[in-house]
């Protein structure tokens, strides 16, 4: 006899229930799920690069590692937040420690080895240069016909 609680989502698969996930969108469904939290990510594509920026607050530059490889960019990293506060018949020490793994899909072909990344402020700026293949996509041929034109 089966013996779990629909109503907890820790005893059984409530997150990939048929009937739930179609009233709710997978991303949303996703969020909750343990291991897949990442960061914030802005990608925008110019003439000759993308730009890749991550909102990593209060990760040193040390724990965070990078790859870019000719159609995706992986961000590992790893908050280690101590903080302690004294006060006049208290002290409190809160540590806070998480890692992350997010994956971003690129739109186009990259030169891989020649990508940089800046950290500052909290703000991860990765740029990384467009292939030649990627910068001459949109070609349009010169359309030829054996009709004669409407008149």
């Amino acid at each position: 006899m089966d013996n779990r609680n629909w109503l907890t989502p820790f005893t059984n698969d409530f997150w990939g229930d048929r009937f739930f996930n179609q009233l709710v969108p997978r991303q949303f469904a996703d969020f909750f799920r343990a291991g897949t939290f990442g960061p914030s990510i802005d990608l925008r594509e110019t003439e000759n690069e993308l730009i890749l920026q991550a909102d990593l607050p209060g990760v040193n530059r040390e724990d965070l590692d990078v790859t870019v490889d000719e159609n995706v960019v992986i961000i590992k990293g790893e908050s280690k937040q101590d903080e302690i506060r004294e006060g006049k018949g208290y002290h409190l020490t809160e540590r806070r420690y998480g890692s992350f793994h997010r994956t971003v899909p690129l739109p186009v072909e990259v030169k891989a080895d020649q990508a940089t990344a800046r950290y500052r402020n909290g703000v991860l700026e990765v740029r990384i240069p467009k292939a030649e293949t990627a910068k001459q996509r949109g070609f349009k041929p010169r359309i030829e016909s054996d009709d004669r034109p409407l008149q």
